[in-house]
C-alpha cells in the first residue's frame, strides 16, 4: 500500500472527573501515541470536546498536565461537558481559543466549538459561516476537514436524538459548497461514518467514559491519509486495532 501521507490521533469525550474515569488511562494512551509517532508521517493530535465531566477547574487542570508537552501538532475543541459551569473560561485559560485552524501541506482543518454554556445541544452559528468558508477557499489544494465536537447528523445506536447541532443544515450545505472532504466529531461514543455526497462524516467513540452503547468499548481512532483514499482504524482502551472503515477522496 502507498505510504500514507499524514496521520490524524483523533480521540473525544474522556471526561475526566466522571466516576470510573482514571487519569492513569489517560496518561497511558497519551504515552502510546507518544511513541507511535515515530512510526507515522505527520502526526497531528485532534481532541474534539468534553475533556471534562463538569467543566471544573481541577479537571481542566488534571487534563492539561497529561497533554501538557506533547511532542506534536494538537488541536483541541471544547464539548458540552466542558461548558457546564462557566467552563468555557477555563478552557481558554489551559487551551487557548475554542476555535481553532491548522494548516499543513496535505490537511486544512477548521474546528469550531460547537458547545453552548449548560446547553447539551450544539449550535456553530451564522456568525462563523464566512471565516469558514473563506478558510477552506484558500485550502483547494489540500485535504479540507471540519472538526467540531456534537455530530451533524443522527448516530445509531445512540438512542433518541436530542443533540443534532441546531444549525446542522446549514453547515452542511456550507461545507458541501466548500467541498470539504471529511467532517470529525465525537458526542455520541459510539464510532460510524455517514457518507453524503462527497464527504465523509466520521464520529469517534468515546476515549475513557463508561457510558458506552451496547457492545461498543472505549476506543480512539487512527486516521490515516494517503494521495487519493483514507482509513480510519479504532484502538480499543486494551490495546486491540481494526479497521473500522476506507473512502476515497475526491478532490
Amino acid at each position: 500500500m502507498t505510504e500514507s501521507r499524514k496521520t490524524i490521533f483523533h480521540m473525544s469525550d474522556i471526561h475526566i472527573g466522571e466516576a470510573g474515569v482514571r487519569i492513569e488511562d489517560f496518561r497511558h494512551i497519551i504515552d502510546y501515541i507518544e511513541k507511535k509517532e515515530n512510526e507515522v508521517t505527520n502526526p497531528l493530535l485532534l481532541i474534539t470536546g468534553d475533556l471534562t465531566s463538569d467543566g471544573l477547574p481541577e479537571e481542566f487542570e488534571a487534563f492539561h498536565d497529561v497533554v501538557d508537552g506533547i511532542d506534536i501538532p494538537t488541536i483541541i475543541v471544547p464539548g458540552n461537558h466542558d461548558e457546564r459551569n462557566y467552563g468555557a473560561a477555563r478552557f481558554e485559560e489551559f487551551f487557548g481559543s475554542r476555535f481553532k485552524r491548522f494548516e499543513d501541506e496535505v490537511v486544512a482543518i477548521y474546528a469550531a466549538d460547537s458547545a453552548e454554556p449548560d446547553n447539551d445541544a450544539g449550535h456553530v452559528g451564522r456568525a462563523m459561516y464566512s471565516e469558514i468558508e473563506d478558510f477552506f477557499s484558500e485550502a483547494q489544494d489540500k485535504v479540507r476537514i471540519f472538526a467540531l465536537h456534537h455530530h451533524l447528523v443522527p448516530v445509531p445506536h445512540t438512542g433518541r436524538e436530542f443533540n443534532v447541532v441546531e444549525d446542522s443544515g446549514d453547515v452542511l450545505g456550507l461545507l458541501t459548497e466548500c467541498n470539504c472532504h471529511m467532517v470529525l466529531n465525537g458526542h455520541r461514543h459510539v464510532p460510524w461514518m455517514w457518507h453524503l455526497n462527497d464527504m465523509l462524516l466520521y464520529n469517534t467513540g468515546t476515549l475513557l467514559s463508561r457510558r458506552i452503547r451496547g457492545a461498543i468499548t472505549q476506543v480512539h481512532t487512527h486516521i490515516n491519509i494517503y494521495p487519493d483514499s483514507v482509513e480510519f482504524i479504532i484502538r480499543d482502551k486494551l490495546g486491540n486495532e481494526k479497521k473500522f472503515a476506507e473512502s476515497d477522496l475526491t478532490f
